[in-house]
C-alpha cells in the first residue's frame, strides 16, 4: 500500500536564545537591543545579519554552508532505505530485496553505529539491529515495521547529535569542523530520509502547520551559530534554541501522522489495508512515545493497544486526545518558565531556549484550540513572539502580559481535554 494520506477533517536531554552583548551600534545585527526579534537582518542567525557569515563586512572568514561536510555513510544509508521504502510501497514487498538493502550495507552500519551512540543496547545487544534482523523473516507488516524502526533510529540519532552540539561548552581546544560535521550529519539524515515524512504531515493540512519549513529553519539557524564570538565557542543564544525547534517540530511530524493514520485505520473497510494504516500509525507513534511519559503515561498503553489490536476497534478521537493531553502539559511548562518568580531566566540564553522550546511545543496542540472562547491563532502566536522577545530583552512586564495569555489558553485546552488540574508536571492516573 502507498503512503497516501487521505484528508481528515522535561526532557532527559537539555530542555531548557540572539547575542546579548553590546559591541556595536543599534540595528547592525550584532546583538544590540532590537536586533534579534525574529525579523530578517536582526543578527539572529540568518544570512547577512552581521553574525560572522560571509558577506557581513565584519572581517570574519567565510563559514561552511549547511551540509557541506561529506558523509558517505549517510549517503549509503539513504540509498538503502529508499529501496526498503519502495518495496513496502509496492504492495508486495520482497523480503530478499529488503534483506539485501540492509544486511552488510551502509544502512546496517548506520543502525549499529547509532545504537551504540544513543545507548540503544540491552545486555550487549544492539536492540534495533536485532529487531530488524528478526523482522526480515516475518510478514509484510513486519517488513513495514523495519522501515519505521529505521526512521526511529534516525530521529534518535539526529536528536543526540544536535543536542550534543548545543551543549558544547566554550573551550579553545574545540574544533568547529567537528561540530559542523556532527550538525551536518544530522541534517543529512533529516534531508534524505525524514523530509518525505514531514511533507506527508504537512499534507494533512492542519491550520498553521509548516513542519518541513520549520525543521529546515531550525537546522539553518543552529548551523549559523556553531562559531560564536570565538570559533571555539558556540553562540548559546542560537544553537540550543535551534536544536529545540528541530527536535520538537519532529514531534509534530509524528503527532500528525499518528493522528491521520489511526483515523484511516479506523475508517478503512478492507482489513489488510486497515492493518497497514494501523502499523503506520504505530511506527510514527514510537517517535513520540517517550514524550508521553510522566505527562500521560497511561496513554502510552492505550494508544499502543489500540494500534496493535483490531483496527475496527480503534477510537481515533481518543488516540488524538491521549497525545494532546501529554503535549498540552509539556507546553504549559514553558508559558511562564522564565519569569523571575519561576526560575529567574529572563535575559539569559537558557530562558531564551526555553521560550523557543515552548513556542515549538505549542504548535503541536495549537490547531486544537480553535474551539476555545475568544481564541485567535494569529494573536496566540504573536504572544509567543512577544514572550520570546521579552525574555531576550529582560522586559518583565511584557513577559508577564504574554505569559498570562498563553497560560490562560493552555489551561482552557487542558480543561477541554478533561484534565482535572492545569499542570505541567502531574501525570495522568
Amino acid at each position: 500500500m502507498p503512503l497516501t494520506l487521505f484528508g481528515c477533517t522535561d526532557d532527559p536531554m537539555q530542555d531548557v536564545g540572539d547575542d546579548a552583548s553590546d559591541t556595536g551600534t543599534p540595528g547592525d545585527g550584532d546583538g544590540d537591543p532590537g536586533d534579534g526579534d525574529g525579523d530578517p537582518g536582526d543578527g539572529d542567525g540568518d544570512p547577512g545579519d552581521g553574525d560572522g557569515d560571509s558577506g557581513d563586512g565584519d572581517g570574519d572568514t567565510e563559514k561552511p554552508g549547511l551540509g557541506d561536510t561529506p558523509n558517505t555513510l549517510c549517503e549509503a544509508a539513504t540509498v538503502n532505505l529508499a529501496t526498503i521504502v519502495a518495496e513496502n510501497q509496492s504492495g508486495s514487498p520482497d523480503p530478499l530485496e529488503i534483506e539485501a538493502a540492509y544486511v552488510g550495507t551502509g544502512l546496517q552500519e548506520f543502525v549499529q553505529l547509532a545504537g551504540a551512540v544513543t545507548g540503544r543496547v540491552d545486555a550487549g545487544t544492539l536492540i534495533d539491529d536485532a529487531m530488524i534482523l528478526t523482522a526480515l523473516q516475518g510478514t509484510e507488516l513486519d517488513l513495514l515495521d523495519i522501515e519505521w524502526r529505521i526512521y526511529l533510529v534516525m530521529q534518535q540519532y539526529i536528536r543526540h547529535e544536535i543536542s550534543d552540539v548545543a551543549a558544547t561548552l566554550p573551550d579553545p581546544s574545540n574544533d568547529p569542523a567537528v561540530l559542523y560535521a556532527r550538525w551536518d550529519a544530522a541534517w543529512c539524515y533529516w534531508d534524505g530520509n525524514l523530509r518525505p515524512l514531514a511533507q506527508l504531515a504537512d499534507g494533512i493540512g492542519l491550520a498553521g502547520d509548516t513542519i518541513e519549513a520549520d525543521i529546515d529553519q531550525g537546522f539553518e539557524w543552529g548551523h549559523s551559530g556553531i562559531e560564536g564570538a570565538e570559533s571555539w565557542a558556540i553562540d548559546d543564544w542560537v544553537v540550543p534554541p535551534a536544536k529545540q525547534v528541530v527536535e520538537k517540530t519532529t514531534y509534530a511530524l509524528a503527532h500528525r501522522l499518528t493522528m491521520q493514520w489511526s483515523a484511516d485505520a479506523a475508517s478503512e473497510g478492507d482489513a489488510a489495508t486497515a492493518a497497514w494504516y494501523a502499523h503506520q500509525a504505530y511506527g510514527a507513534f514510537q517517535i513520540i512515545e517517550d514524550r508521553m511519559a510522566t505527562k500521560n503515561t497511561p496513554g502510552i498503553a492505550i494508544i499502543e493497544d489500540a494500534l496493535l489490536g483490531d483496527p475496527a476497534e480503534i477510537d481515533a478521537d481518543d488516540v488524538l486526545r491521549q497525545m494532546n493531553i501529554a503535549f498540552v502539559k509539556r507546553t504549559r511548562k514553558y508559558t511562564d518558565l522564565a519569569l523571575p518568580s519561576v526560575d529567574s531566566l529572563m535575559a539569559t540564553p537558557e530562558g531564551h531556549t526555553g521560550a523557543n522550546e515552548g513556542s515549538t511545543y505549542s504548535k503541536l496542540v495549537e490547531p486544537f484550540m480553535v474551539d476555545l472562547d475568544g481564541f485567535d491563532a494569529a494573536d496566540y502566536r504573536d504572544n509567543w513572539t512577544a514572550w520570546i522577545t521579552a525574555v531576550k530583552d529582560d522586559d518583565v512586564p511584557a513577559g508577564e502580559a504574554a505569559s498570562a495569555v498563553l497560560t490562560d489558553y493552555n489551561c482552557a485546552l487542558q480543561a477541554q481535554l478533561g484534565i482535572a488540574e492545569c499542570t505541567s508536571s502531574t501525570d495522568e492516573q
